[in-house]
């Protein structure tokens, strides 16, 4: 490890930023030096400045990407390097799609598709609770209170914790699940050790095959499913403010855009053209 890559990640702790955060600052420099094929701390703010022109107008990455690339830049040349960079991003703005929602029957055949059974556990658990896929990857079996219904998430997004209400449905699937695989670390582990969980690539690899053998519509991502769980809640009148937590959004505008996703969520609209004839 070099002494650069050491020091970034020492003032990701020492910041106490969640271990993904971390991650992913440490592969934006890390894909920085590679483009230029040279040490980080010798890029100049004119090759950084190209470097996000080349990710934006060549690459075609979405703005949010670009978004974090340039987070996990700033944050290593400021706090590594102590140097205050300015770049002048050109982030084009994209339309804001709405994303895939899955119904219930979809839900459910996606799943049911899924040949790997301790893979058909681990996707019914993250439709059923709403968690965000790398909190339900680290949940380890000591966060389950089955006395209390509830599952601790650890160090979400942002490094805070949350308590999620779990359905009794989901509390049997789980001691269902317990009594097979009897996990003692991590609930959903890795096949090369209770000790690791499992890894996100391996999930997503499994869920995508079964969507293509159920041939739901495209465009449908591993997060459908988180997508599915919000908006089925809303349907069945979950209050806006439990979704809030549920889904460990710190605003509640976030939650909120799930309500633009189903207009025909509690529509007072009147049927101004009842009655009419046309003649």
């Amino acid at each position: 490890m070099t002494p650069l890559r050491q020091a970034m990640i020492d003032e990701c702790r020492l910041r106490g930023l969640a271990k993904r955060t971390e991650e992913t600052y440490l592969y934006a420099v890390e894909q920085l030096s590679r483009h230029y094929h040279q040490r980080p701390d010798t890029i100049t703010e004119e090759q950084l400045d190209l470097y996000f022109r080349y990710l934006t107008l060549e690459k075609q990455l979405a703005r949010s990407t670009i978004h974090i690339q340039l987070n996990g830049i700033c944050f290593f040349f400021k706090t590594v390097l102590h140097k205050e960079i300015t770049i002048t991003k050109p982030l084009s703005r994209r339309p804001v799609k709405a994303p895939v929602i899955l119904k219930p029957t979809e839900v459910q055949l996606v799943i049911s598709l899924c040949p790997d059974r301790k893979h058909r556990f681990m996707l019914m658990t993250y439709y059923g609770t709403g968690l965000r896929l790398m909190e339900l990857i680290h949940t380890k079996v000591a966060y389950i209170d089955g006395q209390r219904s509830t599952l601790k998430v650890v160090a979400g997004k942002g490094s805070k914790d949350r308590y999620v209400v779990l359905a009794p449905a989901v509390l049997n699937l789980l001691r269902e699940y317990w009594q097979l695989y009897r996990p003692r670390d991590y609930l959903f582990y890795s096949g090369r050790g209770m000790d690791k969980p499992i890894s996100g690539s391996a999930i997503t690899k499994a869920f995508k095959e079964a969507v293509r053998a159920a041939g739901v519509p495209s465009g449908c991502s591993i997060h459908s499913l988180r997508h599915a769980y919000a908006t089925h809640q809303l349907i069945a009148g979950m209050p806006l403010y439990e979704l809030q937590n549920q889904l460990g959004h710190t605003d509640i505008k976030t939650t909120q855009r799930y309500l633009h996703w189903l207009p025909e969520m509690g529509s007072g609209a009147r049927d101004l053209l009842a009655g009419w004839v046309v003649s």
